[in-house]
């Protein structure tokens, strides 16, 4: 049979369901909110619980997915999160199953299809417009291994490079770079309090960044080895962008706590 729609047709019906839910120990939920980015793990990053806790949760068809997707579980269990699933095709997983009620999903289908095709439609016509006009890319650089000596020379040159590599859902990003773009770059994230193992839970996300900084879009998103900027690198960084050398802004030692940044910003760079 063929699989027709993905799983951000499951995400959309709990952020719009998830209060007709409630957790084994009798929370019940209140609300949901999509993670930022949309795509990252886990699917909903806020499930607001009656009792005032804040805990993530992923999204699957079927609960075998979760591991066929390469997802590190540690993420929910060190958050106290738990996974929905439209079918559990497996009883025993390591955090709670939350199982979506299937009757209760096809009303909710039937009534919002078109909603969902008009939006589908209307993000379209959204890209398109967006192309015209500048945008905010932001990613995080570690400082470890070659990544200082590559700096030096991509601040020489005014071009960053990404590798062969790099995974489809930023290399899709990469290319829609162009000349007038902003990239904000993050580096060197140092955490304060000791956290074992997976991507810190916001509330234990505090730490600072060594530098953040951003760079001007001189040059369109394009792919080459030539020249080789990166001599001290084995590896080739093909996935272009030139940018203005003089920074946009830079600052050194920014704090990262939901106080200092504001709780979406702070997610974000989380």
């Amino acid at each position: 049979m063929k699989k027709w729609f993905s799983e951000k047709v499951l995400l959309k019906y709990w952020v719009e369901n998830a209060s007709k839910y409630k957790l084994k120990d009798g929370r019940k939920i209140k609300s949901a909110e999509y993670n930022i980015p949309f795509d990252r793990h886990p699917d909903i990053g806020k499930n607001v619980l009656d009792d005032g806790s804040i805990v993530p949760c992923e999204i699957e068809w079927v609960t075998t997915n979760y591991n066929k997707h390469k997802h590190d579980v540690n993420v929910l269990i060190e958050s106290d999160g738990f996974l929905v699933v439209l079918e559990k095709d497996l009883e025993s997983f390591p955090v709670e199953q939350v199982q979506i009620i299937k009757k209760d999903f096809f009303e909710w289908f039937k009534r919002d299809a078109v909603n969902m095709a008009n939006e589908t439609v209307q993000n379209y016509k959204t890209k398109s417009f967006k192309k015209n006009e500048p945008q905010i890319h932001i990613y995080y650089m570690r400082s470890k291994g070659t990544g200082k000596i590559n700096r030096k020379y991509t601040f020489e040159h005014g071009v960053d490079g990404f590798p062969e590599s790099t995974k489809k859902n930023t290399l899709e990003t990469l290319k829609e770079v162009k000349k007038g773009d902003i990239f904000i770059v993050a580096r060197n994230f140092k955490s304060s309090i000791s956290v074992k193992g997976g991507r810190n839970p916001s509330d234990k996300h505090k730490g600072t960044f060594e530098e953040i900084y951003g760079l001007v879009v001189t040059k369109d998103y394009y792919f080459s080895k030539i020249p080789k900027i990166w001599i001290k690198d084995k590896i080739e960084y093909p996935h272009r962008y030139n940018f203005r050398k003089k920074a946009l802004f830079e600052g050194k030692n920014i704090p990262c706590t939901i106080k200092d940044l504001g709780r979406d910003l702070h997610e974000v760079c989380r």
